[in-house]
């Protein structure tokens, strides 16, 4: 495994036990100082229940938790690694986030009232679909109320589940590690919208990290989707074209149409922020055709938002960054948003700022003022009442700018 994963467990449990001593910190965690030291010093890979021991006796709020989580995977994924499209793709992003985002986040593990363990034991299917329908409900709570009003609840659903994942058997691993992928995936976009790209990107690499265990094309593409759009707001346009490429060309035509028409809208503002007119057309042009294949009966539940109002969402994104050099451009993406507000959904509270915000740019930058302020108004006024930090930082800019 990269020598950065086992670097990061190692060096964050040297800097927490400050100076208590090994011998103390062994009977606080109930582990053997030997066991420590080995820990400290890269000689071997943390379990789950000894990071859950040291991250009680430290008081260190689950970031032990998560760090010993993500180097098991890591390991877990280098020992399966081969040479492949998907293999070359992921350490693509392994270096961009290493490279930008250099910390990840350590989480507490919050309980959520449903319990875990076997399967079998426990009710098996029943249990499987409980723990779904308690992220879809988190999801529908985070569109109408926000990300500050539902993150607590979700991460600590996340790490449940992966304590779950940790310890079942492995009948029922791949399952979980679907579950896992969708939750983490949630728990990026929650870390982002508030404001956290950092934590964000590593909670994405982490639930790619189980969609690939899972054997779920759709989900990883989606979530190295969601990736490069960080980078593109981080101004890193050209690094989130190679991801969305890659994403792109891995999915070919296994993946879901809901998922590609998504990521060919993405990709579509990464060429608009570079320039590229021509390409940003064409990838709008497919996106839109891929969108009447979506609507299949198995569209995935992380991508079931997906519809005109969102893709014309997009097509306004793109149209502005377009017409920042060439004017024409402005008044399809005028076009674009004010038919993607007509149609926004009323469940997604949250996400109508930012769609009041991109009209407020276009209808700004094409000399009514008075429009624009008026809908950067009522974006500032959203993005507050959901405590969305990524929101309210581009409405505040539209409605200054």
């Amino acid at each position: 495994m990269p020598e950065a994963y086992k670097t990061t467990f190692a060096a964050e449990l040297r800097r927490l036990r400050g100076t208590v001593t090994l011998r103390e910190l062994g009977r606080r965690a109930s582990c053997s100082k030997s066991i420590i030291s080995d820990l400290e010093h890269a000689r071997r890979s943390p379990t789950l229940p000894i990071a859950l021991g040291l991250d009680k006796a430290l008081g260190a709020g689950g970031t032990l938790v998560s760090l010993a989580q993500r180097q098991r995977l890591s390991e877990e994924t280098a020992e399966a690694a081969s040479d492949s499209a998907e293999d070359g793709l992921l350490r693509e992003w392994d270096n961009v986030w290493r490279r930008d985002f250099l910390k990840g986040v350590g989480a507490a593990a919050l309980t959520t009232g449903l319990g875990t363990g076997s399967m079998a034991a426990v009710g098996g299917r029943d249990l499987l679909d409980a723990h779904i329908a308690l992220r879809a409900a988190h999801g529908r709570l985070d569109n109408l109320r926000g990300a500050s009003a539902v993150y607590p609840h979700a991460v600590g659903h996340h790490q449940q589940i992966l304590a779950w994942h940790a310890t079942a058997a492995a009948t029922e691993r791949k399952q979980i590690a679907a579950l896992a992928a969708d939750t983490g995936g949630f728990v990026g976009f929650l870390t982002y919208d508030l404001g956290m790209a950092e934590n964000a990107a590593a909670h994405y690499r982490d639930a790619a990290a189980h969609a690939r265990q899972a054997g779920d094309l759709s989900c990883c593409i989606n979530l190295i989707g969601q990736m490069s759009r960080i980078l593109t707001d981080q101004g890193h346009y050209h690094r989130a074209l190679t991801l969305a490429d890659g994403a792109l060309h891995l999915a070919g035509t296994k993946a879901h149409p809901a998922v590609r028409s998504w990521l060919h809208a993405v990709r579509a503002h990464h060429h608009a922020c570079l320039g590229d007119a021509r390409t940003t057309q064409k990838d709008l042009t497919t996106a839109w055709k891929l969108l009447d294949h979506a609507d299949d009966g198995e569209t995935p539940p992380y991508i079931r938002y997906l519809g005109p109002a969102e893709l014309n969402k997009w097509t306004g994104h793109a149209m502005a960054r377009l017409g920042q050099q060439t004017p024409s451009f402005l008044r399809a993406g005028q076009a674009a948003l004010d038919e993607a507000r007509a149609a926004w959904p009323a469940t997604s509270v949250r996400g109508s700022a930012e769609v009041l915000t991109a009209s407020a740019r276009i209808y700004a930058a094409r000399g009514d003022r008075d429009t624009a302020a008026d809908l950067a108004s009522q974006a500032v006024a959203i993005a507050t009442a959901t405590g969305s930090a990524r929101n309210l930082r581009a409405a505040l800019t539209a409605s200054t700018g």
